[in-house]
């Protein structure tokens, strides 16, 4: 999970503009309550078959914002249509959710658990019920009435199968990459320029491998982007072999070792070095510096980040 090299040929920027001020901590742990768990068995990566036992298409559903939004993400195996919605728990502890798709149609569901089935209706009469079987599987059954709930027609009657999780993590258990993964937000200093950066760090192909993705957007009359990726993987512990790619055209390897429990040092091209640091507040530091002929490292960017709840 290296991060990427602000290189020098970067940034053009001045001062970005005052962000709004944080949640508080309490706004961002009140999704915790057992309430709040009630459609967790939805969540994961899906393949989905009809009643036939035919490939429908797959789901993705993700928890987002600390955990207080469900996000589904629906891919039909036709092509040419797509939805996604937003699943929460509401103020009335009743669950609701908003769902679009590629067609422009718009549905709105509330509801909840009812005998282990999470169960919304909404108008036009319609009513959804998503049952877990197993850990792996969950059955969804949309009906519809045209005689407001007298009677319903089946319109869809579909198996969820979970898509199993990455076999083989890229870093340890506990490893400091590891604990490195996840969303991140924050500002820095590039070569004088205030900047806003994002971070994430998480694993791929089937986990074998860390990838890393640095976001950094300049103030100015005209906000600049710039982005990178490296691929990571682990050579032995505590020490990772990595590819980066930018979007000046860069590319060069990088290696990069644990130095002690809370910095993860990148070397990358002939003399550059990124270094990582976990703050004991649970910030991370990041500096980037360049290796002059001298032989000393010169700091050119330094930037502070918090996880965010993406």
């Amino acid at each position: 999970m290296i991060v990427r090299t602000l290189l020098l040929t970067l940034v053009t920027t001045t001062a970005i503009a005052q962000a709004p001020p944080a949640p508080a901590p309490a706004q961002a742990t009140r999704c915790t309550t057992s309430a709040h768990r009630q459609f967790d068995f939805w969540i994961g990566l899906w393949a989905v078959t009809d009643a036939e036992g035919h490939f429908a298409g797959v789901n993705r559903i993700e928890p987002r914002n600390g955990g207080c939004v469900l996000h589904e993400h629906w891919m039909s195996a036709r092509g040419g249509y797509s939805g996604t919605s937003l699943n929460w728990l509401g103020a009335d502890q009743r669950w609701h959710q908003s769902w679009v798709d590629s067609m422009g149609q718009a549905l709105q569901l509330t509801g909840g658990l009812a005998g282990g089935s999470m169960v919304m209706e909404g108008a036009p009469k319609q009513r959804i019920t998503w049952t877990p079987i197993d850990r792996d599987t969950v059955r969804q059954r949309w009906e519809m009435s045209a005689n407001e709930g007298k009677s319903w027609t089946v319109a869809f009657d579909g198996l969820y199968h979970r898509v199993a999780d990455p076999p083989a993590p890229a870093a340890a258990e506990g490893s400091l990459l590891a604990r490195l993964a996840g969303d991140w937000i924050g500002e820095g200093d590039v070569m004088g320029k205030r900047v806003a950066v994002m971070l994430h760090v998480g694993p791929v192909l089937a986990g074998r491998f860390t990838e890393l993705r640095w976001l950094n957007l300049g103030g100015g009359a005209a906000h600049t982007r710039f982005e990178g990726r490296a691929v990571y993987a682990l050579e032995s512990p505590g020490h990772y072999r990595a590819t980066w790619w930018d979007s000046e055209g860069s590319e060069h390897p990088i290696m990069a070792s644990e130095q002690g429990d809370a910095t993860l040092e990148a070397l990358w091209g002939e003399a550059g070095r990124t270094r990582y640091t976990l703050l004991p507040g649970g910030e991370i530091e990041v500096i980037d510096s360049t290796k002059h002929k001298d032989g000393n490292w010169v700091e050119f960017g330094r930037s502070h980040l918090t996880r965010s709840l993406e």
